[in-house]
């Protein structure tokens, strides 16, 4: 049974940041995943049941904010996609690498006097994401207080129901969505989506996303809706793929048993790693559905989430992905695991020296 693996601390550590009691906190936590599809818990049962992981670039304890006020908003004016995505990957980031991978959208849809617009999309062979405005059409600001933040700049919001899908594609994918207002001078609210797929490739999809009745989270865990509608958005992901495969086939160990990588895709905007544990995985068959028993934690963290992932840079630091989401295929006497996520910058490629994976490093060839 294939499995997405769900990585949740980001977004209980941020709450610690609330003023809500911890019992609050833990609420909140647990209602916003609910909101999501997903339980507390690092696992979700698949076959192919779409998972959302807030991911490590905003998680919930982020700074990051988008750029959010173009497209066919209230402004009529796109921008581009360095422009819509400067609080993502921060203004001093590779603009050029990322109007040459990215595209600005502009797809919008406006229901009882509230527009969302998709700004821009970018993306690699697997991943991809895509950055939203949401704004009142009269020009008034939302009934928010945007001050009241979970961590450093995450909003306490939802969508009650939010879908994001490709259109003709059939298989799992993982990754996280988040609000934050980028400018508190405006009247916008940012939404960001991002994803990772694990079978095929991202490129050439249309994506239709879906959203109704925008919420935040009172002092006493309600969920008020402070706008009310439906909007639904279709747009192609045209991205450039930047990404490079490094060399494969090497082995390490892990916990005792043999671990070989079967392909490592690296780009300037994310890494993911393809793994295949010779020993299957067994899940706890007596689980209660939709809670991750102690059986599951520990094989989650044997197989998965104890296999070192970095990311080495030319000046010396490294990026830490050892915590990222993919998904977990136990078959025939192995478990094929896949590990990946977007970066929280643009890395241009010739500033990446290597990628370590378990025990083994892998030079990048410039």
């Amino acid at each position: 049974m294939n499995r997405a693996y769900n990585d949740n601390r980001e977004y209980t550590d941020a709450m610690d940041n609330l003023h809500f009691s911890d019992a609050a906190k833990a609420r909140m936590v647990q209602s916003l995943l609910d909101a999501r599809g997903q339980d507390a818990g690092n696992v979700v049962t698949m076959p192919r049941k779409r998972v959302r992981r807030l991911p490590r670039i905003a998680a919930v304890g982020v700074a990051a904010a988008v750029v959010l006020t173009a497209g066919a908003s209230a402004t009529g004016v796109l921008k581009s996609a360095s422009e819509a995505f400067a609080g993502v990957f921060g203004r001093t980031a590779d603009t050029e690498i990322i109007d040459r991978i990215g595209r600005p959208v502009g797809a919008s849809d406006t229901d009882n006097g509230v527009t969302v617009t998709a700004d821009a999309i970018i993306g690699d062979k697997y991943h991809y994401a895509i950055t939203y405005s949401i704004a009142k059409v009269d020009g008034t600001a939302f009934d928010v207080d945007l001050t009241d933040t979970v961590g450093n700049g995450l909003l306490p919001m939802g969508f009650m129901d939010n879908d994001l899908s490709l259109i003709g594609y059939i298989g799992g994918s993982h990754g996280g969505s988040y609000f934050y207002d980028a400018d508190p001078v405006d009247n916008t609210i940012q939404y960001v989506e991002t994803r990772e797929i694990s079978d095929g490739e991202a490129r050439g999809h249309a994506v239709r996303s879906r959203f109704s009745d925008l919420y935040v989270y009172d002092d006493n865990m309600n969920r008020v809706v402070i706008a009310e509608g439906d909007w639904s958005l279709k747009f192609n992901l045209d991205f450039e793929d930047t990404s490079v495969s490094l060399p494969a086939g090497q082995t390490f160990d892990l916990n005792g048993m043999t671990a070989t990588i079967d392909e490592i895709t690296l780009s300037p905007l994310a890494l993911r790693v393809d793994y295949t544990v010779d020993s299957e995985l067994r899940w706890d068959e007596n689980a209660r559905s939709g809670q991750e028993s102690e059986h599951d934690s520990a094989q989650m963290q044997k197989y998965f989430e104890s296999v070192q992932i970095l990311v080495n840079k030319a000046d010396g630091e490294s990026l830490d992905l050892s915590y990222a989401g993919g998904s977990i295929d136990p078959a025939d006497g192995k478990t094929v695991c896949q590990k990946g996520d977007i970066f929280s910058e643009i890395i241009p490629l010739e500033e990446i020296v290597s990628v370590t994976v378990g025990s083994i490093e892998i030079p990048v060839k410039q």
